[in-house]
């Protein structure tokens, strides 16, 4: 009839097929970056183990203890791509060096995806006891150092004008690249049963400084950067660029004078 309206005939139907097209467009997407989140994860997993295993593979002999690798970043994919991992870390809260232990914690940046290749940048932050530092330094006379608040306390023997005096003193402390130097503030001197505060004559009776040599313990190429002393601890930062963590490299330490 005349003036009767007319409809489309398949408005609707069209609408849900363009609005199911989407939702499926949407899944197909949301499925693709949970597996590429999924395969993200799963590789660096697998490649935080297989570098601990290659680092734990490149100590020396004389480094024993297990390391945790943590290969940090947005993307691990990304990362491995370009060839070079923005920053790692590595705990080993149970190491030991050459017997001694230690609690080591390393950062760095710039890390080739091939290992023969050098390190940008790193730092370590070790951990030692009272103990544990006695055994790696040597203060002159055979003195036992006792850590305080970022103070030293050391006991020995001096021979002064043919006598033999004991000695106790209390140092600060400071670092040099290859170094932990002691500087006395106090000095107790003992021959017999005399006790003389020596303390206004250190620089008659003992060195001004006393530099006390670690690179013999250090790969070549890394250097200390920092000391703290705490009652009955010590943590050490040390700091390498362009450091090879290969065997051969990390088995040639420093040389003391």
């Amino acid at each position: 009839m005349v003036g009767e309206p007319t409809y489309p005939t398949e408005p609707v139907p069209r609408r849900r097929r363009r609005g199911v097209g989407v939702v499926i467009a949407l899944v197909v997407v949301v499925v693709l970056a949970v597996g590429v989140v999924v395969a993200d994860v799963s590789l660096r997993a697998y490649a935080q183990d297989r570098a601990a295993s290659e680092i734990a593979a490149s100590l020396p002999d004389t480094v024993d203890g297990d390391i945790d690798v943590t290969i940090d970043g947005f993307s691990f994919l990304q990362q491995y791509l370009s060839g070079t991992f923005d920053r790692v870390e590595l705990d080993a809260p149970a190491l030991t060096v050459s017997g001694v232990p230690v609690d080591a914690h390393v950062v760095a940046t710039g890390v080739p995806t091939d290992l023969s290749k050098t390190v940008g940048t790193a730092s370590a932050t070790l951990t030692l006891s009272q103990d544990a530092v006695n055994s790696v330094v040597e203060v002159p006379g055979s003195a036992t150092l006792t850590l305080d608040d970022q103070a030293v306390g050391y006991d020995g023997t001096i021979s002064f004008l043919g006598l033999s005096i004991d000695y106790l003193v209390t140092a600060s402390v400071s670092v040099t690249s290859d170094s932990v130097v002691l500087t006395p503030q106090k000095a107790t001197l003992t021959a017999g049963s005399a006790v003389v505060d020596a303390s206004d004559a250190l620089d008659a009776v003992l060195d001004e400084k006393i530099p006390l040599c670690v690179a013999s313990y250090l790969p070549q190429g890394v250097e200390l950067a920092d000391l703290t002393i705490e009652p009955g601890q010590a943590t050490v930062v040390l700091r390498a660029s362009d450091l090879s963590i290969d065997e051969t490299s990390l088995s040639t330490l420093g040389v003391c004078p």
